[in-house]
């Protein structure tokens, strides 16, 4: 099989001329489709698609900006089953016009778009399987899975749109890092709990699980699903959650994560995963919900040769402590337990950083701030998910004028529209996924629409500057703590919906970027 760019890296950026491989910039009619090379035969230096351009012994005319000067086709490798260095950089290079946005997964070997396609919302809906393809096809090459997602409907549609990429010749294997995980269980997977050792009940709808015989079961369903041999990344999911059991405490989730690693071990060993990590809370997500692991302590349970690789933990304007606070031991409160530690002690993503693990974000665009009731939701879009936020939309217009002033978006080369322009979302994960410790911004995209009006930002521009990035985390972050600060004087302590500003009731509809 051939692909094209495959060897020697992306030529720079410069006017095609006579004798130039070529492929389209962005899709467009013609006999250049995307994902082909073709050859410049004339230019005939006019004002209306002075390139004649040759596919095979078909040609058409194009004009300059239609197309990106490239390397040939050559000869590729047999395909793989699972995700390789090689071929994710192929891919990379394919898709992205800035070789900047290509990220490296901490000590992996792979390289993943800056914005990765998270599954936890996907249906087995046209639209949904649409958005899927859509993002894969601009890009996106890191998707983010769960057997509890859609009650395993994700995992299913998620395989068979993968596999119809691939067959299709869209897409290969190699070029593609799927990742799953093991440890809630609810809905259908109840059905499988009876005689689990390990199983420890938070509710009576939920349990977790992450014992040597549940992680055997899960993956094996989880691979059927997804019509994969191997899964390149297993996560186990939430594990610190265990310790809402009656019967379980921190210590006893420490230790079975440290079976659990050496079970894992087995699977990379037999070919069913290539690696594996954790996805979960490193700090207390709210007093509520104090339960978070320790990354010391964590490493300190691994197997000499251990194939522990990736975190996944939230990132957003609510919760951006992660950045800048000290990784240790916390109160319910968030404050530290040896506050003198804490001050010399790495963040999260240096400790991370200095072991080389991945870091994954997720929830980009759904904060949670300490005990408010619902969610802060930084998308401009007024749909269902506003009447659960916390911020009405002229709170998220002026969010966006503070984040495209401080990153500079409104012009060249993002030209991301002026002051709040509607885009508060593309522009949020534009500058998370900027900031330099951060490999992977995980986003919910159901719709075709969320694919596009997303990802051209995060794909087709170079990174924003990264102390901009940073700047904005933390001013952004300041605006929303000084709102609620207010609230507090105001009525509920915060909490209320009545606090935010009064707006015009509008009409709602039945989706959600990034749900």
């Amino acid at each position: 099989s051939a692909a094209p760019g495959a060897a020697g890296g992306a030529q720079p950026e410069r006017r095609p001329a006579v004798g130039d491989h070529v492929r389209l910039r962005r899709p467009k009619p013609g006999v250049l489709k995307e994902g082909d090379v073709g050859v410049v035969l004339a230019d005939f230096d006019c004002d209306c698609v002075p390139l004649k351009v040759g596919v095979g012994e078909a040609y058409d005319y194009y004009d300059y900006g239609d197309v990106v000067v490239c390397d040939p086709i050559v000869e590729l490798p047999p395909d793989a089953d699972r995700a390789t260095g090689e071929g994710t950089k192929r891919f990379l290079k394919k898709k992205l016009e800035h070789l900047a946005n290509i990220k490296q997964l901490g000590s992996s070997g792979l390289f993943v778009a800056p914005v990765g396609f998270g599954c936890h919302r996907l249906e087995d809906v046209k639209d949904q399987r649409a958005a899927l393809q859509l993002a894969v096809t601009i890009g996106c090459n890191f998707v983010d899975l769960a057997p509890n997602y859609t009650d395993g409907a994700a995992e299913r549609v998620a395989g068979e749109v993968l596999q119809e990429l691939i067959g299709s010749g869209a897409i290969r294997r190699d070029e593609l890092v799927v990742s799953t995980k093991v440890g809630n269980v609810l809905g259908r997977q109840l059905a499988h709990v009876d005689g689990v050792p390990g199983m420890a009940k938070i509710s009576d709808s939920l349990m977790h699980c992450i014992s040597p015989e549940w992680i055997e079961q899960e993956l094996t369903r989880s691979l059927e699903r997804l019509q994969l041999r191997c899964v390149d990344c297993l996560l186990l999911h939430c594990p610190e959650c265990e310790a809402k059991a009656d019967d379980v405490d921190m210590a006893t989730v420490y230790s079975r994560l440290g079976e659990a690693f050496r079970h894992l071990e087995k699977e990379v060993a037999k070919g069913r995963i290539s690696m594996y990590g954790i996805s979960g809370a490193f700090m207390p997500l709210r007093p509520t919900d104090p339960e978070h692991l320790d990354l010391a302590e964590v490493l300190a349970l691994l197997p000499e040769n251990h194939h522990f690789k990736v975190l996944q933990f939230p990132l957003n304007f609510a919760e951006p402590e992660v950045l800048w606070v000290g990784h240790t031991k916390r109160r319910p409160d968030g404050t530290a337990l040896d506050k003198e530690l804490a001050m010399s002690a790495p963040t999260l993503f240096e400790l991370a950083k200095e072991h080389r693990l991945a870091t994954l974000v997720n929830r980009p665009l759904d904060g949670i701030y300490k005990e408010s009731h619902g969610v802060l939701r930084f998308s401009s879009l007024d749909c269902d998910v506003r009447s659960f936020s916390e911020l009405q939309l002229d709170n998220c217009d002026v969010l966006e004028e503070k984040l495209t002033s401080i990153c500079k978006l409104s012009g060249p080369p993002h030209n991301a529209g002026e002051g709040a322009s509607g885009q508060l979302a593309a522009k949020t994960v534009k500058a998370l996924s900027s900031l330099r410790d951060v490999d992977c911004v995980l986003l919910g995209m159901r719709r075709p629409e969320y694919v596009v009006g997303t990802l051209p930002l995060a794909f087709r521009s170079p990174p924003v500057d990264e102390q901009a990035a940073s700047s904005a985390v933390r001013a952004l972050n300041n605006t929303i703590a000084m709102w609620f600060a207010t609230a507090i004087h105001e009525a509920d302590h915060g909490t209320a919906k009545d606090w935010r500003l009064p707006v015009l009731e509008k009409q709602v509809t039945p989706e959600a970027v990034g749900g």
